[in-house]
């Protein structure tokens, strides 16, 4: 941080109009306009006065809600501690949240004083968003000048994708498309996905690694290997899935998905183009960091297929029907049974009626919330006929 205290867009008005008064004045000899030009020159170095000290505070920041869905409310706070011998008059500290801003107001702080400030932090988009660094602000009365000062680390809130209800395959059964069940049977137990501990969880399956880094316990969860998986598959390709029909693929991936996880269910799920650095620790996490990708490429939607464990449901949610795709997909009914497809139109685009052939069917929607209610039908009817 430099010592120059920077101009606001009014004082940067306020300086030209005393230049601009100055040589009028000294120009055209006209008294009267030096003097506004005096007396707009001692208004800027009055306000200047009122935040070249900078404010010597402490500030930490807690992200309460960690975790939530888009739309619902996070909440954060923030511990501002004044360590010095003087009193600091009020501050307006800035946080971002994914490169939004957010003001926040605290109250002047006697000195050695603190405040803990409650604010929101705004949850309209799904993502993995960044929250920070803060910045702690001071203004003079008339504007003219802002001094901030940055301080602390960031932090992360996981605004999750919308969850629909969606029905869920009864546990214990692998049923075809006309709705015929085989028992599973019990096998081994393998690693499946990490998340938060609560009590009563076996201790020793904390993963240590993963605690250290978030800074809570994270513990393992396990499924039988030998029941049957449900699958679901997320395209990301922007070819097929523009902006808005993208996170209507992504509500519909996360419906289905957390329904298997609910009902305790393995579940695995596979989204193009995902980074494997991520620090997700369950389905949802992945999800809201999940993004378009440029590739076009259908056979990395193939691929994602082809890398997931064969024997239970497939669901592979994508964009408008291409042929080569639907084929392709059509060859692996050997592996999965049965297999959904999912298409999420454009909006306002008509869908066409299911698609259905032994062992596989296509649903098309413009919605989340359409395809989702199309998704109940074909279960409920599947397993019920």
């Amino acid at each position: 941080m430099t010592g120059r205290v920077p101009l606001t867009a009014a004082g940067r008005a306020v300086l030209l109009g005393t230049g601009v008064l100055l040589g009028a004045g000294v120009v055209l000899g006209y008294a009267t306009l030096v003097s506004l030009a005096v007396a707009g020159g001692a208004l800027l170095v009055l306000c200047a006065a009122t935040v070249v000290v900078r404010p010597r505070v402490r500030m930490t920041r807690e992200v309460v809600s960690e975790r939530v869905s888009v739309g619902e409310p996070a909440l954060a706070r923030l511990v501002v501690r004044n360590p010095g011998r003087l009193p600091v008059p009020e501050l307006l500290v800035l946080d971002r949240v994914g490169g939004q801003p957010v003001e926040v107001r605290v109250p002047a702080l006697r000195p050695g004083g603190w405040r803990a400030v409650p604010y929101s932090l705004p949850t309209g988009r799904r993502g993995r968003l960044l929250v920070g660094p803060l910045l702690a602000g001071r203004r003079d009365p008339l504007g003219l000048f802002r001094r901030v000062q940055p301080q602390g680390g960031t932090d992360v809130l996981w605004v999750h994708p919308r969850v629909h209800h969606a029905q869920q395959i009864p546990v214990g059964t692998v049923p075809d498309y006309e709705g015929r069940a085989e028992a599973s049977k019990a096998g081994t137990m393998s690693f499946t996905s990490l998340r938060d501990y609560v009590p009563g969880d076996d201790p020793r399956r904390i993963h240590w690694r993963s605690t250290a880094r978030v800074g809570r316990f994270v513990v393992r969860d396990s499924v039988d290997t030998m029941e049957p998986t449900v699958t679901v598959v997320l395209d990301t390709r922007v070819s097929v899935l523009e902006p808005p029909a993208f996170e209507h693929a992504v509500e519909v991936a996360a419906s289905i998905a957390q329904a298997a996880v609910e009902t305790g269910r393995p579940v695995g799920v596979h989204v193009v183009g995902e980074d494997p650095a991520s620090d997700a620790i369950s389905v949802l996490d992945r999800l809201a960091a999940a993004e378009s990708t440029s590739d076009g490429d259908p056979l990395r939607l193939l691929e994602e297929v082809d890398r997931a464990q064969p024997g239970g449901a497939l669901v592979v949610v994508t964009g408008p029907a291409e042929d080569a795709v639907a084929a392709r997909l059509a060859h692996r009914r050997r592996r999965f049974a049965p297999i959904v497809v999912l298409e999420v139109l454009p909006a306002h685009h008509e869908a066409p009626p299911p698609y259905r052939r032994q062992g596989m069917a296509v649903l098309s929607a413009s919605s989340a919330v359409e395809a989702v209610s199309a998704w109940n039908h074909l279960v409920l009817g599947g397993v019920v006929g």
